[in-house]
């Protein structure tokens, strides 16, 4: 998806340009008669139509993406009922508090709300380990505990969790340049 996002952005800057170029140069500058017989020619008049119509088409896809664009819900609701939300910041400050161990630093916790009826969270937590060991283990153990707190703490399932680990060890490279 990435790809056809970065190609429809080049298209549509190619197309702007050269709108903006035919336009601005028919109607502002010292050479205003050479653009008119440039804009006489039959395929140049066939460009500036198929580069209007790339612009309008994607300023239509904008247009649709920011109408249909909902912003992420900062609140979960308990087993779907909309009376009772519970706020993100407090799923990350408990989930920070129960993947804390000795063993293990915690760089950064996010949450997200997932489920039709928002009824579900998933959490990530980075983290840094401080031991060389099984770090399949300790990152299970953190998801067991970190899931149980939640689930806890909310009284309904509905907590995924996901640990990463970062590297915990860089290498810094010095060279002497004569």
């Amino acid at each position: 998806m990435r790809r056809i996002r970065k190609i429809g952005v080049v298209l549509y800057l190619i197309s702007a340009v050269v709108v903006v170029g035919l336009f601005a140069g028919s109607q502002f500058g010292p050479h205003t008669d050479r653009f008119d017989a440039l804009l006489a020619v039959p395929w140049v008049h066939v460009l500036a139509f198929a580069c209007v119509c790339v612009m309008l088409i994607q300023m239509a896809v904008l247009l649709i993406a920011a109408i249909a664009d909902k912003p992420e819900p900062e609140f979960l609701r308990l087993a779907g009922d909309v009376q009772i939300e519970v706020a993100l910041p407090a799923l990350v400050s408990i989930s920070r508090t129960a993947a804390e161990c000795d063993d293990v630093l915690i760089e950064e916790v996010g949450a997200h709300v997932r489920g039709r009826d928002r009824s579900e969270v998933h959490i990530e937590i980075e983290a840094i380990a401080l031991v060389d060991g099984d770090l399949a283990a300790l990152g299970q153990d953190m998801q067991g505990r970190v899931q149980r707190a939640c689930e806890q703490m909310l009284g309904v399932p509905g907590v995924s969790v996901r640990v990463r680990f970062l590297p915990s060890k860089t290498v810094t490279v010095t060279r002497e340049v004569c």
